[in-house]
């Protein structure tokens, strides 16, 4: 199921489709009513996706003369002896290792180089391309292995739906993957020049426009859009070098039940946006504050050194922002992981987007938040709780200070 597409050629059995599937004691029905929802059937709650596919995904990567590569090496001698799998579809051949294994084919399905759109998001056949000219920020593709399936044949999808069990359903989205032309390394995140991860910013911008373009051409709706970056393999990420990606949902069967609570509480503020109207206690928790963006430590942090980010101006999406605003958040960005680099901050890192979903009329303000790895106890996995050790406002503070220094 590479690239999320299943035929009659690759479909074997339903173990190996991906399958989304909601937890019936944590889910209720969502009013059709609410954020402009369509009249049909919606959900809110705990969600799996399931996909056997994302297991076979390559991890790690090789150096020349070494079995491994160090994940956190970012000398230059390292940098430059880097084979990453991504470098078939940057330079348009096939990649093999010293003793000549075939380490990536280079097909690919690239929807958007930098800005330019190119493949259609719908493409049901991957291919090779050519080499990525040197002036090209970033390009973004179809993961080879998403959580989601983009095309499926119609019969198949007939017996897979007589077939599932109750509570679940076959997957269906967009998985996107976005990575700059040239490799850098995603645990130096001070090392990608701020231009370069702005246009990391530009592309995946431009393909998640122009695949739900694409999708609602197709008929879906009422679709959420999740884009993130894994940073570190105890985060999630399973390559070195630094890419986002972005999780198009197109089940159109509601969302989770952390979305809820943003919606439910964007809705109860009405016009007097929270993110708007907050000092983020008098300044003493805001760490940067630019001519677009505002940083600050939330006042209830999910980990230590938990940072949130939003634009001034009220935006409900990622696809909203214009390219001021990219190349400042790039800047910011590159700001605050060296003050974090320099406390000697958790290294593995999340950035997430926390974005209204199409086709929802709701008062939403895009924000986003970084998230240092850290291990959590038994009782903040029952609930949607955590414990700190540190207060918000002290860390702010050593963090400005820091961002001083440097």
């Amino acid at each position: 199921m590479e690239w999320g597409i299943i035929s009659k050629e690759n479909f074997t059995s339903l173990n190996d489709i991906p399958v989304k599937r909601w937890d019936p004691l944590s889910t209720i029905k969502i009013s059709t009513k609410g954020f402009g929802l369509r009249e049909t059937i919606r959900y809110s709650g705990h969600f799996s996706y399931l996909s056997p596919i994302r297991g076979q995904r390559p991890r790690g990567f090789k150096t020349r003369g070494k079995k491994e590569g160090n994940f956190s090496d970012c000398s230059r001698k390292t940098f430059k002896s880097i084979k990453d799998v991504f470098t078939a579809v940057t330079e348009g051949k096939p990649l093999y290792d010293d003793e000549g294994n075939l380490l990536r084919d280079g097909n690919t399905i690239i929807i958007t180089q930098d800005e330019m759109r190119r493949d259609n998001p719908f493409l049901d056949q991957p291919h090779r391309i050519e080499r990525i000219p040197d002036d090209c920020k970033a390009i973004t593709l179809i993961n080879r292995y998403p959580s989601m399936a983009r095309i499926i044949d119609p019969e198949i999808h007939n017996r897979i739906k007589l077939s599932l069990p109750r509570n679940s359903k076959l997957s269906i989205g967009i998985n996107l993957l976005t990575l700059s032309r040239n490799f850098y390394p995603a645990l130096c995140f001070n090392l990608i020049p701020e231009d370069v991860l702005g246009g990391i910013f530009l592309s995946m911008k431009a393909a998640i426009l122009y695949a739900i373009e694409h999708a609602i051409e197709r008929d879906y709706y009422d679709i959420p859009v999740s884009p993130f970056f894994n940073i570190g393999t105890k985060v999630g990420g399973s390559q070195p070098r630094i890419h986002s990606q972005c999780y198009i949902d197109l089940n159109g069967d509601g969302h989770g039940s952390r979305l809820a609570s943003y919606l439910k509480a964007f809705e109860e503020m009405g016009d007097n946006c929270h993110i708007c109207e907050t000092t983020h206690g008098g300044g003493s928790r805001t760490v940067l504050d630019t001519e677009f963006w505002t940083f600050f430590t939330t006042g209830s942090p999910v980990r230590n050194y938990h940072l949130r980010f939003y634009p001034k101006e009220h935006i409900r999406r990622f696809v909203n922002l214009k390219p001021p605003q990219i190349q400042d958040l790039a800047r910011s960005l590159k700001i605050i992981f060296k003050a974090l680099d320099d406390l000697k901050i958790e290294i593995n890192r999340n950035i997430l987007f926390n974005c209204c979903p199409y086709g929802y009329d709701a008062n939403f303000h895009l924000f986003g938040d970084i998230i240092p790895h850290e291990i959590i106890g038994g009782a903040e996995m029952a609930d949607d709780m955590r414990v700190a050790r540190r207060m918000p406002e002290d860390i702010a503070k050593e963090i400005r200070e820091t961002i001083v220094l440097c």
